[in-house]
C-alpha cells in the first residue's frame, strides 16, 4: 500500500464505526486516508517524506476496511472469536508483469519501463482466536490458546498475493510464575504469481540466444517464491505491569528469495536468518 498504509509508525486520519446487535457479533468499518506520507520516490522510505508521522493528510485516495466479528463458546464452553473482512484502497497501482506499451517489463531494451496502471486494490481475510484447554482454578485466559490468519490479494498489482500464519500460546504454566506466557508461531508469505513471472522473464531475457556461436548462457538470478518464518518467544513478567519479552526467528528465504546485495553478479540469494531480540513493555 501507499507508505505502507495507515499502520505504526505512521498516522493518518479515519473515520471508524461500530456496530454490535448482540454482545457476540459486531460489525466494524473505517475509511482512512489512503496514503500516510504523501506521494514520492516509491524506492525511498515513506518515513523520510513524514519525519515526525504526523503529516495527517485528508487529500489521497482512500482505504476502506470492513470487519464483522463473532464470539462463540466451543462444545466444551471455551470461548473463541472468528474475524472475517475485507478491504478496497482507491488508488492506482503498478502492474507487477506488463508495461504500459504492452510489453514485458522485464524487456529492458525493448519495453519503456512504465508499468500498466491498474485502478483499485482489494483483499480478503480471516481470523480465528480460539483458546483449547484452560487451567482449572486460575484465571479464563491461563491455559493453551490457538491462534490463524489467512488472507489474499490480487496477483498482478500485489507483491504479496497470499499470507498465512499461525501459533499456539501457553500462558500459567509455570506454578511460581503464572502471568509469564510461551508462544511459538509460523508465517508464510508467498510471492504472487505475477511477480515470479516476472522474474522468469528476466531470467528469458538475460539469457543469451543459444545461436549466438561463441557465448556461453548467462547464470540465472534467484527466482523469487516465497518468505517464511519460525518464531519462538517467551513473555516474562518482572513486576505487574513490566514485562520482559525475548524472541527467536528463524527466517526462510529472507526478501522471498532475492539476490544477495553482497554479490556482485546478483545470482546468489540470501541465505537463511537468524533473528534474536528482546521487547520490554511498561504500562502506568
Amino acid at each position: 500500500m501507499p507508505s505502507g498504509g495507515p499502520a505504526y509508525p505512521l498516522a493518518t486520519p479515519a473515520v471508524r464505526l461500530k456496530f454490535s446487535p448482540t454482545p457476540q457479533t459486531s460489525f466494524l468499518v473505517a475509511v482512512f486516508n489512503g496514503d500516510p506520507a504523501g506521494p514520492g520516490d516509491p524506492d525511498q522510505d515513506p518515513q523520510l517524506r513524514d519525519k515526525y508521522g504526523v503529516n495527517f493528510r485528508v487529500q489521497d485516495p482512500s482505504f476502506v476496511i470492513g470487519e464483522a466479528q463473532f464470539k462463540y463458546n466451543a462444545v466444551t464452553g471455551i470461548p473463541g472469536t472468528l474475524k472475517f473482512g475485507g478491504w478496497y484502497h482507491f488508488s492506482s497501482f503498478d502492474d507487477q508483469r506488463f508495461g504500459a506499451d504492452g510489453r514485458l517489463l522485464a524487456d529492458e531494451e525493448n519495453s519503456n519501463g512504465i508499468p500498466v496502471p491498474i485502478q483499485s486494490d482489494n483483499g480478503i481475510y480471516g481470523v480465528i482466536d480460539q483458546q483449547l484447554f484452560r487451567i482449572a482454578g486460575m484465571d479464563d485466559d491461563k491455559g493453551v490458546g490457538i491462534f490463524a490468519r489467512a488472507s489474499a490479494s490480487p496477483s498482478d498489482r500485489n507483491l504479496i498475493d497470499l499470507y498465512f500464519d499461525a501459533g499456539l500460546t501457553f500462558t500459567g504454566f509455570v506454578p511460581y510464575r503464572p502471568d509469564d506466557s510461551f508462544g511459538i508461531a509460523f508465517g508464510y508469505a508467498r510471492i504472487s504469481k505475477a511477480a515470479q513471472r516476472f522474474d522468469h522473464d528476466v531470467v528469458h531475457f538475460a539469457t543469451l540466444p543459444p545461436e549466438e556461436e561463441g557465448e556461453l548462457p548467462g547464470l540465472p538470478p534467484p527466482i523469487r517464491d516465497y518468505e517464511a518464518v519460525l518464531e519462538l518467544t517467551y513473555q516474562a513478567q518482572i513486576v505487574p505491569g513490566w514485562t520482559i519479552q525475548p524472541d527467536f526467528q528463524y527466517i526462510m528465504h529472507p526478501g522471498g528469495h532475492v539476490a544477495d546485495p553482497a554479490d556482485p553478479d546478483g545470482l546468489r540469494p540470501l541465505r537463511n536468518a537468524l533473528v534474536f531480540g528482546v521487547r520490554t513493555t511498561v504500562n502506568y
